[in-house]
């Protein structure tokens, strides 16, 4: 498994309120990544998104192992995502400063050569697959919605006032309703995971063409970074991309 990461705070915001985490993996390529984009006063956006990254990686770490059948993994995907989407809303009820917080979560694990998507908010994961971009996961957000009832165009939800807005987050309410996906992955493939630090700044053509050019994943997340901050940075971006 080839990897690269990167997060920065941007150019507007005073602190990273994104986290992620990957995994070590396997001789089969087998392992997993977390995103989370946390939102909230007072710094808590930075802890919520803490809080889904620990939860998270704590449950799968110990749950997973390489003999599991298809339903197991889902099974531990969605206890994670419920066990963070609580401990959230728990400390927001316990601290009135945090009241309110809550953060985007996505989880990509990597298993017999399928990608198992478990996805909440507006944070993405794509496939990039013979020099295209297809979109894995499906944003919860205001301007989703209103592109799905016909109200407005894809093209015209890009410069919307209200796209920033979504309808789904961890740690908001007592329960959650989670997204999944399955995504066969082969050889030369690339699944880019990303918070809409990056999104929000760069088009599809943008951030393939930086890929292919780049002479490694690494370099190539790092450069996609850094273009978003000089299109003027303006959330916290983070990008995790993983290549067979």
């Amino acid at each position: 498994m080839i990897i690269g990461a990167f997060t920065d705070k941007g150019k507007k915001r005073e602190i990273n309120e994104d986290d992620y985490y990957i995994s070590d993996f396997d001789e089969l390529g087998n392992g997993y990544c977390i995103i989370a984009d946390g939102m909230g006063g007072h710094n808590a956006g930075e802890v919520a998104s803490k809080i889904a990254i620990d939860v998270i990686r704590d449950c799968i770490d110990s749950k997973y192992s390489s003999d599991m059948s298809e339903q197991q993994i889902w099974d531990i995907l969605n206890l994670s995502m419920e066990k963070a989407n609580y401990a959230i809303y728990q400390k927001s009820m316990e601290n009135e400063k945090y009241s309110g917080m809550g953060t985007t979560a996505i989880i990509c694990l990597i298993h017999n050569k399928n990608a198992y998507i478990a996805h909440v908010g507006d944070s993405r994961a794509y496939l990039m697959r013979d020099g295209k971009m297809i979109q894995i996961t499906t944003d919860h957000s205001m301007v989703e919605e209103l592109i799905n009832n016909g109200s407005i165009t894809r093209e015209e939800a890009a410069n919307h006032p209200q796209k920033n807005v979504i309808t789904r987050a961890l740690g908001c309410e007592e329960n959650i309703k989670i997204d999944t996906y399955t995504q066969k992955y082969s050889e030369k493939d690339i699944l880019l995971i990303c918070t809409d630090g990056l999104t929000n700044m760069l088009t599809c053509d943008e951030i393939i063409h930086v890929i292919s050019e780049c002479e490694n994943i690494q370099h190539g997340v790092e450069k996609l970074v850094s273009l978003s901050n000089d299109k003027g940075g303006l959330d916290n971006i983070t990008v995790v991309a993983l290549g067979m």
